[in-house]
């Protein structure tokens, strides 16, 4: 009934355009963010050392951990099910689905986060307080901010905001480090920052969407279906977040190897670091397939395919030319007390850099609702990489830790895109030209790394550059041999996101990875 009498805002976007302008926006944003957030971590981890560095690392997985476990999928649910009513022009469902994820948010999810940090965290009770009122309840009440302006098709703006809150938040951190150098005292200030600024995504939002983001009701005002989906893919968040983040470092800390947590943790920190250009690109995804979904098959088919080419492509050009070249600054960087976290770091991202090329297969499955089934695969996940974990690290250490932390991120990657191959008829021969550079990346780095750059001894000023401009040529050559770069398609949507002044050099990078042979 709501839909015959609601009518579509008119200023919604496209899902063309706003992808367009959120893409050129992420650039931007990751352009800005990424080296003052690099910077920062160089400054917070010589500050706490190895010991203190790793004891935040723990700090901040716990509070993750509790969370995802008390979120219950109400964020995802809420992705995707605005998207679909705001797409059909369903404005007072849209606004019922917002007031009622928000009552959950409030008065269910951050009581619990609340009781399980206030008993588990070990601070001085004023940082405790602190975290609980500005880093726990404070985000609960301004959560919808983000995840609506992505529903709008408005990832410039989000992409606009978070690079204003990433520099406050890494000026606030870093001051208190320089102050107040304790892993307790960095913690507090990082989450109350991140708290605080997440009131200007609901600044952004339409007058509507504002007021029914802060009028909660009560959680079972949401329909059924919502917690149909909700439930088992909040489950499956939580077991994800147990797979793909740096939970190794409870099994490290639990036999008293405390070194070696900062060393792992500074490895799997970096990682994302680097990555984070190819992740903040496809960050958009998510609502963009679930409104591909309703357009038809075909069209979520061909996106699937495109996505991951470009993340590929993207992915492998970011790890080939930068692993080496950052690998081998690490020692001098950040003190030779982190100097193993090189090796750590090398192989963990080309594991993380798979796991991004499939990131289309999993905004994919998320966009048609397959909550069970990512409880499922991210189980198989857990098992896989709790076995490796329990059966190496009480032996290798920080290897057994990459290990585990390898093995289950691909289990979980890989599983996806079985599945959505599957409920799409993807070819086996076509998903595997579209992952082909990311592997081809990773062969041209361990060459580089462990083949050349582990047996010469040369100055780490000398040896970055020339092992990432070798990794990167390594690539290339790789791409344009095998046949396996981007379509002209491809390379023209990718162009079209830059800014005009920029186009005609971004048209000859691109190219370089392309095959004008190539097309869909």
């Amino acid at each position: 009934m709501t839909g015959a009498l609601d009518v579509p805002p008119p200023a919604r976007r496209g899902v063309g355009q706003g992808l367009i302008n959120g893409t050129a926006w992420t650039v931007v944003h990751v352009a800005v963010s990424v080296p003052i957030a690099f910077l920062a971590n160089v400054v917070v981890a010589r500050s706490l050392g190895a010991v203190d560095y790793g004891r935040l690392a723990i700090l901040t997985m716990i509070l993750a951990l509790a969370t995802a476990a008390a979120s219950l999928g109400v964020g995802s649910a809420l992705m995707q099910f605005v998207t679909k009513a705001s797409e059909a022009g369903r404005t007072h469902d849209v606004d019922r689905l917002v007031s009622g994820a928000q009552g959950y948010n409030i008065f269910v999810a951050a009581p619990l986060v609340a009781v399980v940090v206030a008993v588990v965290v070990d601070v001085p009770w004023p940082f405790l307080l602190l975290a609980i009122v500005f880093g726990i309840f404070g985000p609960a009440v301004l959560q919808a901010g983000p995840i609506l302006l992505a529903t709008q098709h408005r990832s410039d703006r989000a992409a606009q905001i978070a690079m204003i809150s990433n520099l406050v938040t890494q000026v606030i951190v870093v001051t208190t480090v320089l102050v107040r150098p304790t892993a307790s005292a960095v913690w507090t200030a990082r989450i109350v920052a991140t708290g605080v600024l997440m009131s200007l995504p609901l600044l952004a939002l339409t007058p509507r969407l504002r007021r029914a983001a802060l009028r909660p009701r009560t959680p079972w005002s949401l329909p059924r279906d919502f917690w149909i989906f909700a439930i088992p893919t909040g489950a499956a968040v939580l077991v994800s977040q147990l797979v793909t983040d740096r939970v190794q470092i409870f099994f490290l800390e639990w036999l008293d190897d405390s070194v070696t947590v900062g060393l792992y943790a500074l490895a799997f920190g970096l990682a994302v670091q680097i990555l984070a250009p190819v992740q903040a690109a496809v960050g958009p995804l998510l609502p963009a397939f679930a409104a591909l979904r309703e357009r038809g098959e075909e069209h979520a088919r061909g996106g699937l395919l495109r996505v991951t080419r470009v993340a590929a492509i993207m992915a492998g050009v970011v790890l080939s030319c930068g692993l080496p070249a950052l690998g081998a600054l690490i020692p001098w960087i950040y003190g030779v007390q982190f100097a193993a976290s090189a090796d750590y770091f090398v192989v963990m991202s080309c594991a993380a850099g798979i796991v991004i090329v499939g990131s289309g297969s999993y905004a994919s499955l998320m966009a048609r609702l397959r909550g069970g089934s990512y409880l499922r695969i991210n189980l198989v996940a857990l098992v896989s990489m709790a076995a490796v974990a329990l059966a190496s690290i009480p032996w290798w250490g920080a290897w057994g830790a990459v290990a585990s932390m390898v093995v289950g991120t691909l289990v979980r990657a890989l599983l996806m895109v079985v599945l959505e191959m599957r409920a799409y008829e993807v070819d086996r021969s076509e998903m595997a030209r579209a992952f082909a550079p990311v592997l081809a990346a990773i062969v041209a780095i361990h060459v580089v790394w462990f083949g050349w750059m582990a047996h010469v001894s040369a100055p780490a000023w000398i040896s970055s550059p020339v092992g990432g401009l070798l990794s990167l040529t390594l690539f290339i050559l790789a791409v344009r041999v095998s046949r396996t770069g981007l379509t002209t398609s491809d390379r023209e949507a990718l162009v079209k996101a830059v800014p005009g002044r920029l186009r005609r050099p971004a048209r000859m990078c691109v190219g370089l990875v392309s095959d004008p042979r190539r097309h869909e």
